[in-house]
């Protein structure tokens, strides 16, 4: 396993001021000598969040949390410590040295995320301005799901018409073809020019949980397979720890200690544009520890995997009961936040359950999930 050495900490430590690592999450006012704010960990309307300059320590009242600069990245992003120490070292443009692993360096990811956000923009314009029957299609298919008016750009949706467009717009940008691939929005032309890795499809950003953009998901347009594309594993990248939506998802999660997991991306979207804004999506995977240790951050209560009722969700349903019949049993002991499921009736997903029945039906369904375990006897 990679580590970082005492010195890199103390070098990142110096160069993160608690007061604004803080105070570009939320705003931070001064009374006295300490900074105060409202807790970014859970939700109020008093601030009960108290910073202290000198010791660079901070305390909640209201939720008890509390540490250092670190710990303050660890609780807000997901983080482990040594993925914490990277991510304030990439803020801060420090290169650390790692030793046992095969370390990337702070400024290359910090180069391939910006690769995502440049890709994100051309997506989004080339959905918004392109033109073309390909566009009008990407359009039209948004608009027939529901998602037109403000929802493009509030998930900063796109659409790739590839043909080399995107690489030709990434290279007058100045990155490199090398770059580019390791970010997985190109191809290796195999002894030919490097290529868009997405053609023709309308493209779903990725965000990890602070905000920035580390991968994308395409569907299609028309017919074609596969019918989605994820982006591959990529240094920023790594499906079976990254859930679609969490970013928009985690503030109300907090104030209602409950998570709702389902399959897809415009699942998640339908469902926060009807008011259940606590809804993600796993990423063509089964949930996996590490997801549940990160919802079990934002949602202290429970998790509720809500299950497609066609073919395909119950398929879903087999290999999410398969990892907890391995891994969340009660012997186990490894969760302390409620597991349940619920399958939707008349084969239907999500998107068509709220937009035929409401929201109101959808929460009703949720409210009654299952344990797990039980639903998964009542499967059998």
């Amino acid at each position: 396993m990679a580590g970082i050495s005492d010195e890199d900490i103390q070098k990142v430590r110096d160069a993160s001021d608690l007061i604004a690592v803080v105070g570009e999450r939320v705003p931070v006012k001064q009374k006295g000598r300490d900074f105060w704010c409202c807790c970014p960990l859970h939700q109020e309307k008093t601030p009960s969040f108290k910073m202290d300059p000198s010791t660079q320590l901070w305390h909640c009242f209201g939720c008890g949390e509390g540490g250092d600069v670190f710990a303050f990245v660890m609780k807000t992003e997901d983080l482990t410590f040594p993925e914490a120490v990277r991510r304030l070292a990439e803020r801060a443009h420090i290169d650390i040295v790692e030793s046992g692993g095969r370390a990337i360096p702070a400024s290359q990811k910090a180069r391939l995320k910006e690769i995502c956000a440049r890709t994100a923009e051309f997506y989004h314009t080339q959905l918004m301005r392109g033109r073309g029957a390909e566009a009008d299609a990407a359009r039209a298919y948004l608009a027939g799901r529901g998602f037109g008016g403000d929802v493009p750009r509030k998930w900063n949706l796109g659409f790739a018409p590839g043909r080399g467009a995107l690489v030709r717009h990434l290279t007058q940008l100045g990155f490199k073809a090398a770059d580019m691939i390791a970010a997985n929005v190109a191809l290796d032309g195999r002894g030919g020019p490097v290529r868009d890795r997405f053609y023709n499809r309308v493209m779903f950003p990725i965000f990890d949980v602070s905000g920035d953009c580390i991968a994308f998901g395409g569907r299609v347009i028309g017919t074609g397979e596969p019918k989605y594309l994820n982006s591959g594993e990529t240094p920023l990248f790594h499906k079976s720890q990254v859930l679609y939506g969490l970013d928009h998802a985690k503030a109300a999660m907090a104030s209602s200690g409950v998570a709702i997991v389902v399959e897809g991306y415009t699942d998640v979207i339908a469902l926060h544009e009807a008011g259940i804004e606590n809804a993600v999506a796993t990423l063509g995977t089964a949930l996996t520890m590490r997801h549940i240790r990160v919802l079990s951050r934002h949602a202290s209560k429970r998790i509720v995997y809500l299950f497609d009722g066609d073919a395909a969700g119950q398929r879903a349903a087999d290999r999410a009961l398969a990892f907890i019949d391995r891994s969340m049993t009660p012997e186990a002991g490894r969760s302390q936040v409620e597991l349940v499921a619920v399958t939707l009736p008349d084969n239907l997903d999500p998107a068509e359950f709220v937009a035929a029945r409401g929201a109101d039906a959808l929460q009703a369904l949720v409210d009654g999930a299952k344990p797990l375990l039980e639903y998964g006897i009542d499967r059998r």
